[in-house]
């Protein structure tokens, strides 16, 4: 045995095989031989595991321990540095301490990878119980939002309740009120029998010695599809002033210049004569010298009511103007460089020195239209006459449905109702013309793109207004239009006629336009009731408001002159 101080960590002891001691019996495969060595006050163990020449040393703290092993020939493999024997005793010891060493370098990552995942799942565990605490605290706030819903349910229970306990208390005030009401108005009800009963005695009496006048209610019978014209001519002859003026003013001065008038007089006189009782008159003189100015209404075939009233209006106004002379403006470039109120103060003066006739003064209004061009921005105005108004029921729809103000279609497939006064806010929208509906500017000389709207400057004391529902197939939707009309917001002077009332309704039956029936809901103007006139046949409209029935086309208002 060979004792080295050499290392300064420890020391180092060489083993031989004659250092062991001959008593230990050779089937013993272990045997532990402890020494004490103190230095350093350090304690050292030493552990002799075999019988070899040659010892490994293992370090823990600050222990040693000494393995001898040996090599057996079982097939076991051998420690190249324990079976050279070119290598010492110190060499061996030396290199076996340093990979001591690294084994106690690699416990240490040990220890620390065994504390990190200690911290680690301390920080987990502390996640879970903030997640815990939050879940807490909605499970509180759920729990008291459920409490003060119960609250509230409990408040509106007690509410209910209440209700109806003071509902039932007020049925039975009321029962109560009722019975004391009629035993108070039982006499005074008997009273007012009695003088109703004289009073129907008195008129009675009345019509005995002075009988009153039957209204004046005259059909027109149908010669061949001319539900067209007996409609369109009933609703005239209820216009008030233009009946007045055939029946009492109008005079015959030249029968081959008053062609159409002279018969249209004609037919006048035959519906408002008393002599006739109310018998159908057949309108065959006044259909041949129709047939005879305008072949449009020549023959049997079916035509469109709006048609005939815009012929007729312009020419009775023709064959009744008093000015024949129509002067024309040759400065064409003064106009346009005129503003608002010199264009409006030009067109009066044209207007009243070329227009004077019933018809113009009747159903003649004012149209205002505005035009600016986008290349050079200069507006420029203009008036125009008018007296029919025409809007487009599907146009109307599609405008409407287009700025996102309504379906293009009801729930049950069918067109949504239009009202009157969106048909007077669509007609003053302004239209951009462009590409082939491009506007000539005088000042750009050439087609530009134009800003266009046309407006309402003044109303007539008659205004038409025609639904225009297509040609051919009848754009079907209903159109809510008032009795009172009141077109303030839509018209430029303020100061004239505004206020309307309804007179008369064409209204027309069947799926198409050019085909069907016309029929005309007019108020007499002598008993101001309404009456349905079915080509002969006239009866009484026995409903409210009955002419909404169906489906209205043409609409005829009276101004309202007295009125604001």
């Amino acid at each position: 045995m060979k004792f080295n101080n050499s290392n300064k960590m420890g020391c180092s002891i060489t083993i031989t095989k004659e250092d062991i001691p001959k008593d230990i019996p050779k089937e013993t495969n272990q045997i532990n031989i402890r020494r004490e060595i103190r230095q350093g006050h350090q304690k050292h163990q030493y552990v002799h595991n075999s019988f070899d020449n040659k010892t490994k040393y293992t370090k823990y703290k600050d222990d040693y321990r000494i393995d001898l092993s040996k090599q057996y020939k079982n097939g076991y493999d051998s420690d190249p540095e324990t079976t050279s024997k070119d290598n010492n005793d110190e060499n061996y010891l030396e290199i076996k301490y340093k990979n001591i060493k690294e084994g106690n370098k690699d416990n240490n990552n040990n220890d620390n990878k065994e504390k990190d995942k200690k911290k680690k799942k301390k920080k987990k565990k502390i996640k879970y119980k903030h997640k815990l605490e939050e879940l807490e605290k909605k499970m509180k706030t759920l729990l008291e939002k459920e409490k003060s819903i119960e609250k509230k349910e409990k408040k509106q229970k007690e509410k209910e309740e209440e209700f109806k306990i003071n509902s039932d208390k007020f049925e039975n005030n009321r029962k109560n009120f009722d019975k004391q009401k009629k035993e108070k108005l039982e006499p005074f009800e008997q009273k007012i029998k009695e003088l109703n009963k004289k009073e129907n005695n008195l008129e009675q009496e009345e019509n005995i010695y002075f009988p009153k006048k039957k209204p004046i209610i005259i059909g027109l019978n149908n010669i061949g599809a001319t539900c067209y014209m007996n409609a369109s001519l009933q609703c005239l002859s209820n216009t008030k002033e233009l009946t007045e003026y055939f029946l009492n003013n109008y005079k015959e001065k030249n029968i081959k210049k008053h062609i159409i008038a002279h018969e249209y007089y004609e037919l006048i006189k035959n519906l408002w004569d008393e002599k006739n009782n109310n018998k159908p008159y057949s309108p065959y003189p006044f259909k041949e010298v129709l047939s005879k100015e305008n072949s449009l209404f020549a023959g049997i075939q079916a035509n469109d009511s709006k048609d005939l009233i815009n012929f007729l209006i312009e020419r009775l106004h023709q064959e009744l103007n008093i000015i024949k002379e129509n002067k024309i403006i040759e400065n064409i470039n003064q106009i346009n460089q005129m503003n608002e109120n010199e264009m409006l103060k030009l067109f009066i003066n044209e207007f009243t020195s070329q227009y004077n006739s019933i018809i113009s003064k009747l159903f003649y209004g004012m149209l205002e239209t505005k035009s600016q061009c986008k290349g050079c921005n200069v507006i420029k105005f203009n008036f125009q006459l008018y007296s029919f108004l025409e809007f487009p029921l599907q146009q109307v729809n599609q405008y409407y449905f287009n700025n996102g103000r309504r379906p293009l279609f009801t729930p049950d497939g069918k067109n949504p109702d239009v009202d009157l006064y969106e048909c007077f806010e669509y007609y003053r929208k302004i239209d951009l013309m462009n590409g082939e509906n491009q506007m000539f500017c005088n000042i750009c000389n050439k087609l530009c793109d134009t800003f266009y709207s046309t407006t309402l400057y003044s109303g007539p004391n008659y205004l038409i207004i025609n639904l225009n529902r297509g040609r051919g197939a009848v754009y079907e939707c209903k159109v809510n239009f008032p009795e009172q009309l009141n077109i303030f917001n839509f018209v430029t002077f303020k100061q004239g006629i505004t206020a309307y009332e309804l007179y008369a309704v064409i209204c027309h039956l069947g799926p198409s336009s050019d085909s069907g029936h016309f029929v005309a809901y007019c108020r007499n103007r002598i008993d101001n009731k309404w009456y349905l006139y079915n080509d002969a046949f006239v009866n009484l409209c026995t409903r409210p408001k009955q002419y909404t029935e169906g489906m209205p086309y043409i609409l005829f208002y009276k101004a309202l002159k007295n009125e604001d």
